[in-house]
Order: C-alpha cells, then sequence, then structure tokens
C-alpha cells in the first residue's frame, strides 16, 4: 500500500501531468512537425525525382529489349526453317513470301538471305510502309539488285534495278557472321546500295552437313527507324534521350535528326562531342563520367536537369550506352534550406521536452508501484494457467478502490479486462478446437470421396484405351480388305459387278480411314492425360502461341490483333503445363482463321487478349466470322460446326482446361462471330 498522503491528492497529480504533457506536446509535436514537414517535402522531392528518372530509364531499357528481341526470334524461326530442308535457300518465292509474312507481324525493318555463292533475297520496309522485294538471284538476273513491289506475298512489278553490286557479300551483316560462325548482332553499317542508310543486323549462319558455309540470314534495324522508335517512346518528356557507343558515336537519338550528318557530301554517323546542341554536350560530359546508372545534377540553358549513362545490351552480346536527360523539379534547394531551419528549431525544443519528462517521471514513478504486487500475483496465476492442458478461468482482486485515485482506478480496469479477455479466449479456444475436429473429420471424408473419383476416372481412361484398341483392330482388317478388294477389280471384268461398286468399297476404306484416325487422336488424347505443372506467366505462354501461329497455316492468312495482350507487362501468374495450354491456344486461333476462311468473311479478324476477373485469368479469343449456332453454344465442345471437322480441337481444349482445374466458356463476340474464353485460377503475384 502506498502511504496514505498520496491517496489523497490524485487529481493535483492528474491536472499537473496534464499540464506538463500539453507542454510537451506543444514542443516536440509541433516543432516534430514542422520538420517532418520540411524533411518529408525534401525527401519527398528527391525520391520523386529519382524515381522518375529510373523509371524513365528503365521503361526504355525495356521497351528497347523488347524490340531487339523481335530479330532473334525471326532468325530462329528461319534457320530452322531451313536447316529442316537446307534446299529451299533455292525455293525463291517460298522465301519472298515467308519474309513478307514476317515483316507484317514484326517491327523490323529488313529480312533477308544471303548464299555463299552470293545469291541474296530481302525483303525491305519502304518509307512509306510498303515491302519491297530486292533480289539478286538467278530468276532475277545476278550482278544487279533488282526491286519488285509485293502484291498478297507474291512477287510483283519490278520497280527498279540496280546495277554494280558486288559478286559476295562485303557488307557487315555477312562478314561478320561468316567470321564468328554464330549468331551475332554485326557491327553497324551502311548499305551497298543506298549508302545513306545505316543499319546494325542481328544473323546467323546456315551450315550445311559437312560443316560448310551456306548462307547466312538476317535481320536490320535502321538507325533512322530507331530514332523515330526512340522519339516515339521519350514523347511527353522534356529532356534528351540518346543510345551511343562506348566512344560517343550515336546509334539512334530522341531528336532523330541528330543521328546522321553531312561531312563533304557524304553521309556518316553523328558524334556526340560534335553536337552544338547544349544538352548533347552536357550528356557528353556526363558519358566521360563513366556508365554508372547514377543521377547526376547539371544546369543547362539556366534549367537544372538530372543526367543518367547506363551501360546497356551486355546480354544482347552488343556494348551501348543510354544517356538520358530530364527536367528536375523547381522547389528542391528551397526545400533544403528549410530543412536546416526546421532541424535547428526542433533541436531547442526536444530539449525543452527533455526537461519537462524527467519531472513528469518523477511524478509517475511513486504512484505506479501501488499495483506492483497484484501485478506480479496475477503474473504468476497466468504463468500456471498456460501450463495446463485445459486451463481454468481466473480470478483477479487487486484491492484499489474509488480512493486510490483516477489513474490507479483506470489501470485496475485495464486488468480487469485483461483477465476478462482471458476467460474468454480461454472458452473460444475449446469451443474451436472441438470445431476443428468435426472439420477434420469432414476433410478426410471429402478426400476419400476425391480419391474415389479419381480411381474411377483413371479406370474409365483405361476402359476407352481398351476400347479404342478393340475397335481398331477389326477396322484396320476392314481397311486392308477394301484396299485389297480395289486392288482386284484392276484386273476383274466388272460387267458382272453391280454398278457403283468400286465406289462404294472405296467409300468404306475412307470412312475406315476416318475412324482410325479419330480413335488415334483419342488415345493421344488419353496418353496426355499425365501433365507436369509449374508456375507459368499466361502472358508468355499466350506470346509463344501467337509467334507459332502466326509463322505459318491459314493463321498466317488472317490478322491476329494482340495489342491487347501486348499492352500490359505485369505477369499472368497460373500454375499448368506450358505445352497443353500453348497447343490449346493455337487449336483456338486455327479454328478461328479457319472458320473465317471458310465464310470468305470481306475483312477477317481474330483478336486475343488477356484480362484479370476475381480470382481468375481469363484468356478471349474472338473473331467477326459467322459465329457458332445456338445449338452448338448449348452442346459439349466435341461438336463442330464445320462439315468435314470432328470436334477434337475444342475436345482438346476442354481437356487442357479440366487438367488445369480451369474452363472453357463459349459464347457470341461483340463482333458477332465466336468468342471461346478459358479460365484459368490465378496464382499470387507476390512469388514473382
Amino acid at each position: 500500500m502506498a502511504p496514505r498522503h498520496l491517496l489523497s491528492t490524485p487529481r493535483k497529480l492528474a491536472n499537473r501531468l496534464a499540464l506538463l504533457s500539453a507542454l510537451q506536446l506543444v514542443l516536440v509535436g509541433g516543432s516534430l512537425s514542422v520538420l517532418s514537414f520540411a524533411i518529408g517535402r525534401r525527401s519527398g522531392l528527391e525520391i520523386s525525382e529519382t524515381y522518375r528518372q529510373n523509371a524513365s530509364v528503365v521503361e526504355l531499357s525495356t521497351r528497347l529489349s523488347r524490340k531487339l528481341s523481335y530479330p532473334r526470334w525471326i532468325n530462329t524461326l528461319n534457320l530452322a526453317w531451313l536447316e529442316q530442308n537446307p534446299g529451299r535457300v533455292s525455293e525463291y518465292a517460298a522465301m519472298a513470301e515467308r519474309f513478307w509474312n514476317q515483316m507484317r507481324a514484326f517491327p523490323v525493318d529488313y529480312i533477308n538471305y544471303g548464299g555463299a555463292d552470293g545469291r541474296f533475297i530481302g525483303m525491305e520496309r519502304g518509307d512509306d510502309g510498303e515491302l519491297l522485294l530486292n533480289e539478286d538471284t538467278s530468276r532475277s538476273g545476278r550482278g544487279s539488285m533488282a526491286v519488285y513491289a509485293m502484291k498478297q506475298g507474291q512477287r510483283g512489278e519490278l520497280l527498279e534495278r540496280i546495277p554494280g553490286m558486288t559478286e559476295t557479300h562485303e557488307e557487315a551483316w555477312y562478314t561478320d557472321t561468316a567470321k564468328a560462325g554464330k549468331p551475332l548482332w554485326s557491327s553497324i553499317y551502311a548499305w551497298e546500295d543506298q549508302p545513306e542508310i545505316f543499319s546494325i543486323s542481328y544473323n546467323a549462319p546456315l551450315f550445311g552437313a559437312n560443316r560448310n558455309l551456306l548462307g547466312v540470314v538476317g535481320v536490320d534495324m535502321v538507325l533512322s527507324q530507331l530514332s523515330t522508335w526512340l522519339e516515339q517512346v521519350w514523347k511527353g518528356r522534356d529532356g534528351l534521350a540518346l543510345i551511343v557507343e562506348p566512344d560517343g558515336t550515336l546509334v539512334a537519338s530522341s531528336r532523330p535528326s541528330q543521328t546522321l550528318s553531312r561531312s563533304k557530301g557524304q553521309v556518316e554517323r553523328s558524334r556526340l562531342a560534335a553536337l552544338s546542341d547544349p544538352m548533347a554536350q552536357a550528356l557528353h560530359q556526363r558519358l566521360k563520367g563513366g556508365a554508372n546508372g547514377k543521377p547526376e545534377r547539371a544546369q543547362i540553358d539556366g534549367h537544372p536537369y538530372s543526367l543518367v549513362a547506363t551501360p546497356w545490351g551486355t546480354d544482347e552480346g552488343l556494348n551501348w550506352i543510354l544517356l538520358t536527360s530530364l527536367t528536375v523539379e523547381p522547389g528542391t534547394a528551397a526545400a533544403d534550406r528549410d530543412a536546416l531551419i526546421a532541424l535547428l528549431a526542433s533541436a531547442g525544443a526536444l530539449a525543452g521536452a527533455a526537461a519537462l519528462t524527467n519531472r513528469q517521471i518523477r511524478s509517475l514513478l511513486y504512484p505506479l508501484r501501488q499495483l506492483e504486487s497484484t501485478s506480479e500475483q496475477l503474473s504468476q496465476k497466468l504463468s500456471q494457467a498456460t501450463s495446463q492442458l485445459q486451463p481454468e478461468s481466473l480470478q483477479f482482486h487487486s484491492g484499489v478502490t474509488d480512493q486510490s485515485g483516477e489513474e490507479l482506478v483506470s489501470l485496475d480496469g485495464a486488468l480487469r479486462q485483461l483477465v476478462d479477455g482471458y476467460n474468454r479466449l480461454t472458452s473460444e479456444l475449446r469451443e474451436r478446437e472441438a470445431s476443428l475436429a468435426e472439420a477434420r473429420e469432414k476433410e478426410r471424408y471429402r478426400d476419400a470421396q476425391t480419391l474415389a473419383l479419381l480411381k474411377d476416372k483413371l479406370r474409365s481412361s483405361l476402359q476407352a484405351a481398351a476400347v479404342a484398341h478393340e475397335i481398331n483392330q477389326p477396322l484396320s482388317v476392314l481397311l486392308l480388305n477394301s484396299q485389297l478388294l480395289i486392288k482386284q477389280t484392276e484386273n476383274v471384268d466388272l460387267s458382272a459387278l453391280p454398278s457403283g461398286w468400286k465406289q462404294q468399297v472405296e467409300g468404306i476404306r475412307h470412312e475406315a480411314d476416318r475412324v482410325v484416325l479419330t480413335i488415334e487422336k483419342m488415345r493421344a488424347l488419353l496418353r496426355n492425360v499425365q501433365t507436369e505443372h509449374q508456375r507459368l506467366n499466361l502472358r508468355e505462354i499466350s506470346q509463344s502461341a501467337l509467334l507459332y501461329a502466326r509463322s505459318g497455316g491459314s493463321t498466317a492468312r488472317v490478322a491476329i490483333d494482340s495489342m491487347a495482350l501486348e499492352r500490359e507487362d505485369a505477369p499472368a501468374w497460373i500454375e499448368g503445363d506450358a505445352v497443353q495450354i500453348q497447343i490449346a491456344i493455337v487449336n483456338l486461333l486455327r479454328n478461328a482463321a479457319e472458320a473465317l476462311i471458310d465464310a470468305q468473311t470481306a475483312k477477317p479478324w481474330i483478336g486475343i487478349s488477356i484480362e484479370a476477373q476475381g480470382d481468375q485469368w481469363c484468356l478471349d479469343v474472338a473473331d467477326n466470322g459467322p459465329g457458332l449456332p445456338q445449338s452448338l453454344l448449348d452442346q459439349l465442345p466435341l461438336q463442330t460446326s464445320k462439315a468435314s471437322g470432328s470436334g477434337l480441337g475444342l475436345f482438346v481444349v476442354q481437356t487442357t482446361m479440366e487438367n488445369h482445374s480451369g474452363q472453357l466458356d463459349v459464347a457470341t463476340s461483340p463482333q458477332g462471330g465466336a468468342l471461346l474464353r478459358l479460365r484459368f485460377p490465378a496464382l499470387p503475384s507476390s512469388g514473382d
């Protein structure tokens, strides 16, 4: 118990503490508020400036990497296509059509092939966007470059013939690659037939069976077009963006007129040191300081700018540097001065608050000892209660009365609430333990049901495989016998046989072929039940499937709108088998393309997009074709609207979605055609 004279002054203690606390709040709160505001304002400006600069550099780097990835993809596809059949190097029409399709699908400037014997064929994108075929082959005449118009993938009229071409390829795209013997980016070079055009090319050598060089396939990025692209990327920013080589030679500029210059009547690449632009000169000085990615301040024409030099391209096999300048937001110097003044004022206020705190502590220590013994007793009871398997309720009596003072009465009440809360928690834990036991029993029952269902599905799959095997044997005999009958009719007098007999036997053979093919597809589906799932980005899987679909077949003949797919960079994480999902997407694209071609749609269109809906990622494939009949919308995906179709394409998609705990929705698109939606369970983004 505290001394009696203390129990008679609780209100005076409260009033004194209230006054001291008010003074402390005024001193500490006011000073810290001012200091926090000043420092926060200054830090906010610094962070905002750094973030704005870094975000611009990261965006530029990311978009440049994406742009330069297209030549790699195209070369990989073309090299695989030629290695599969080296004789295609002489199929000039097929190569021209393939390059034409790729130029329409990818934002590149030139795709070409050069043979070791001097043959050359390339597809160029003109300034007006038209595609031109450049050819120096046996069919166009060797020794000169013939330029043709392209009409629907076919060579059109001759537009120009450029004489005096070299017998062998002496440009960097060919010589660098032939010397290295592996895929790489060439050095920047001027075109032989158009010396005013500079470009960089990603190329790959093509070897024969004896490792002899057959030729080189390549994709060009024209520097003037790269500068135009950089101008669009940097649009809306007050500053300058440059791509340079370590010696300061420009590769591209957000001000395209700076990229090339004319000296003694010849066009050549500009050097950063020779540009008269003050901002370019400031970036030249920043380049001398080293490409370390750290922002530096500089005054340009009386305005503050933040300059950054960032190395880029090591992973691409390039040695480039990104130079960027952005204007600095005003008010940074004023924020520094205000922060210093606020810091000095806060130091004085904190010193006064420390003196008041010392006095306040002295007045608080003694009265609080009144509950020390009671608190220790409560702690002992809590320790005993928590060690029991089923703890009992606690009882608390501190002996504090209304005469002890308002502060101690409040503390006594808080302790009582703690005990009451502990007692309620103990009761709830006992009730939840019983609920958990019941839930575990229900979960075991559901697991048993799930296991039984999986066994039934496996047994059904095995039975279906056995039935397919049994059906396939007599069908094979029927097919063999029908072929033998048709063979025998070639040397037999058919006058004694009924009319149309041979056509009927051929019909039997044709239908047997279709049944055997269907059974083989069903068996392939059954073999594909077991899959290996892993964490996947649905956007990357979709882009890979889209790349494959655009490379040939019916889907290459129809424009596929993927802007909605490529507009977003955020990963769409799912769990699944990449190959199965790619096959399902290609099937949807192929079905849509074939429907548009069969219906002879005037302006065929296919769109692919991905969006989040709740806890699912939805991949949509829509078209503007004839759509699906209502009867097909209400039936299983094994149905088909094609006269000769089996419906297995959509069945493959449905099987894939079942294997991924997903769902296939079939509906009508806003354009009036078909809309097929794949719903995948979404994974949390915290695992990127």
